[in-house]
């Protein structure tokens, strides 16, 4: 995020895209478990985690960084922050800039954030690392998430300044539509490695050992605690000028979730059309997140294929599942766009309209609409 310098530079379809670990035995020796997150579904962001930057912060960025519910709070289940250009107290743009500064530390992990990001011209959101003690560049940098100019980056900063920054454009991704969806960066890093992911798809994979002598007194930048920050600029350095992009401009946070590595007898979850991919000890609740839907198609739902287990909600795109003692497959599924119909094994229920016959399909019940001899049926979440 600290720019000082260049760097280096169907009617039914099953998503059938391998995604996420290569690995498909079962791992017998050690899995991910969940040991923090943050959902953001309370009535206020939690503020003994999460604080504020203020003012004008760093690479001449247009916004200023303020603590107004205005430019960030919760909002339908997700951190919501927002730039305005308000004019508010004669800046011309305002946002915010959420820390764990001086608040909570983090090294080591696996780190999923599931979230939503604005990709017209100005726009420069980012979900990164900083050392809690080092300084910058000393202490490195770890973006994970990272976009401006029509490009996705995944960098890795060493202590020296060097820049390791593989990119997706956004054209490549799906364009505009890609943007109109919920995303999975991941964040793989050990005391060997730090892999960065998009949607289960692994993109900068850098061995910490490039790292080593680069930090404080000659230290490896990566093997110590920093903290995270989810901030949404606009212009700068790098985010292209904003003026005539209609505002505002919303980074949208569904949740942040950390795993780390145990040890255990764990078991391989394999998710195809999807993120969460991975080695799980058992009883590890572990994220679903359906990759962007085919052309002219919508999610439908989550198939198991393999493993006693049921998402909790097989028919979200984003759902969790709680690792049970065996190996797991899942399958998202998409259906054309406009369209909903029973699937097989549905089950006559009792329905609470007059003369309808309702039907439960995986613990929702649907019904038929107006004419019941169309085919179609609307799902209803009861």
């Amino acid at each position: 995020m600290h720019k000082r310098g260049m760097r280096v530079l169907l009617p039914m379809a099953l998503a059938m895209l391998a995604i996420g670990a290569t690995d498909t035995v079962r791992a017998a020796d050690a899995g991910w478990k969940l040991s923090w997150s943050e959902e953001f579904n309370a009535q206020a962001v939690d503020a003994g985690t999460w604080g504020f930057e203020n003012g004008y912060v760093r690479n001449n960025e247009a916004q200023f960084y303020s603590n107004r519910s205005e430019n960030s709070r919760p909002d339908s289940g997700s951190l919501l922050i927002r730039a305005l250009r308000d004019n508010w107290n004669g800046h011309a743009y305002t946002s915010a800039s959420r820390t764990t500064h001086g608040k909570k530390s983090f090294k080591y992990g696996r780190f999923e954030m599931r979230a939503r990001i604005d990709v017209r011209t100005g726009s420069w959101p980012a979900w990164w690392w900083l050392p809690d003690s080092g300084a910058w560049p000393k202490g490195g940098e770890i973006d994970m998430m990272e976009f401006y100019q029509g490009q996705c980056l995944f960098n890795v900063m060493d202590g020296n300044g060097k820049w390791y920054s593989p990119r997706k454009t956004v054209a490549s991704l799906g364009g505009e539509r890609w943007s109109q969806h919920f995303h999975t960066w991941t964040m793989d890093w050990d005391s060997l490695k730090i892999d960065l992911s998009l949607d289960g798809v692994l993109i900068n994979h850098f061995p910490l050992s490039q790292a080593d002598g680069t930090g404080p007194n000659g230290s490896n930048p990566f093997r110590h605690q920093g903290y995270l920050i989810l901030n949404q600029a606009i212009g700068g350095n790098q985010g292209g000028d904003p003026s005539g992009t209609p505002f505002p401009v919303d980074f949208r946070v569904d949740w942040i979730r950390i795993h780390t590595w145990s040890p255990g007898v764990a078991h391989v979850l394999t998710v195809t059309g999807g993120a969460g991919s991975g080695s799980y000890l058992e009883g590890a609740p572990v994220s679903l997140t359906a990759t962007m839907a085919p052309e002219g198609q919508v999610f439908d739902r989550w198939v198991v294929t393999s493993g006693a287990v049921l998402p909790d909600d097989a028919v979200s795109a984003s759902a969790r599942l709680t690792m049970p003692a065996v190996d797991v497959a899942v399958q998202a599924s998409y259906r054309p766009a406009g369209k909903t119909h029973l699937r097989s094994k549905a089950k006559p229920v009792a329905s609470a309209m007059a003369s309808t016959v309702g039907y439960s399909v995986l613990g929702r019940r649907v019904v038929p609409m107006v004419n019941p001899g169309s085919g179609h049926w609307v799902l209803l979440r009861l």
